[in-house]
């Protein structure tokens, strides 16, 4: 059995469209938990003409008091274990909309994973996506090239700095969710901790396969902006930035995505002690004690760590602009 679970807030314009093509998807043991987080819009008499219309197929959970933020959202679904007892989970964001097959070779591949592995095995799949505009035309045919990601890059060290897992592109199993408890204080985005929760204990493996409509518009929480190195680099200096801010505003805001990203470390360090090795200890108090170090502290132990970016630009600016 395979869980998809779909938070909402306010998503009307879309919410129907991507529950639809879940609905659609090939494969049939499976079940849609729809989690409201306080929407004021249409969004939940939808949800519900959705459940009569498919009786059986969706529960609609409404979070009261809301959790205000999509990663606490999911990670509250998760360590509630809200989600019911599907041995499969599917995080789903309210405005894709999936290709009829996602599921079926997401499932595939995490099952080939569970021959490997086992069951017992936590184990992360995830794919590619198509990035589309508001009226789902083709911007580009892979949100991984789009954001210069590099999936490969799947080490602790490397996630604890650079993110290549999209939320709603993974599937995880039993064995994975079970290791998510509780919602961290401190978290960069739900897809990223559950990441490091897979980096840590288990497996990853990506599929290079767009397999679902990722739609870019205003509302985002994260858009899909168009990754260049060149502008990458400008707009460090607030040159050529298309959102106006100033480099003033652009330092404030990598400062705060740095300390927000080792508070992050230091909640994972602490939650998870009981069950990370030595070898990983070391390289989380390596992380932390990062912003406690001079200039040339830092660039050292970023190197030895390997707590590097996918492109030199990016690990340049990284040394340059870290807290």
């Amino acid at each position: 059995m395979v869980t998809v679970l779909l938070c909402t807030y306010n998503g009307e314009k879309y919410v129907r469209e991507q529950i639809e093509s879940i609905l659609t998807q090939s494969c049939e043991d499976f079940s849609i938990v729809v989690s409201d987080d306080g929407s004021k819009d249409g969004t939940l008499p939808i949800v519900r003409e959705l459940m009569e219309k498919h009786p059986g197929k969706i529960r609609l959970i409404e979070q009261n008091p809301p959790t205000g933020s999509a990663e606490r959202h999911f990670l509250k679904l998760l360590a509630e274990k809200q989600y019911g007892i599907g041995d499969y989970i599917m995080l789903s964001d309210q405005d894709d909309v999936w290709d009829a097959r996602k599921m079926e070779k997401t499932l595939m591949e995490m099952q080939a994973l569970e021959v490997i592995y086992g069951k017992d095995k936590p184990l992360l799949v995830h794919c590619d996506s198509e990035v589309v505009d508001q009226e789902l035309k083709a911007v580009s045919p892979s949100y991984v090239e789009y954001q210069k990601m590099t999936p490969e890059r799947k080490g602790l060290n490397q996630l604890l700095v650079q993110n290549n897992v999209v939320g709603g592109a993974m599937m995880i199993n039993r064995a994975l969710a079970e290791l998510i408890t509780e919602v961290p204080e401190h978290c960069v985005m739900h897809d990223q901790w559950i990441a490091l929760v897979a980096a840590a204990f288990g497996e990853i493996r990506f599929i290079p396969e767009s397999l679902y409509k990722y739609r870019q518009h205003g509302s985002n929480v994260l858009g899909a902006e168009k990754g260049s190195r060149i502008m990458e680099v400008l707009g460090r200096f607030g040159i050529g930035r298309k959102d106006g801010k100033s480099k003033a505003e652009m330092d404030e805001h990598s400062r705060k995505v740095y300390r927000e990203m080792f508070l992050q470390a230091e909640c994972f360090r602490e939650m998870y002690e009981s069950r990370l090795s030595e070898q990983q200890k070391k390289l989380l108090d390596s992380f932390v004690s990062i912003p406690e170090k001079n200039r040339i502290g830092k660039i050292i132990t970023i190197l030895r760590g390997g707590f590097t970016y996918n492109m030199l630009h990016r690990t340049v600016g990284e040394c340059l602009f870290i807290c």
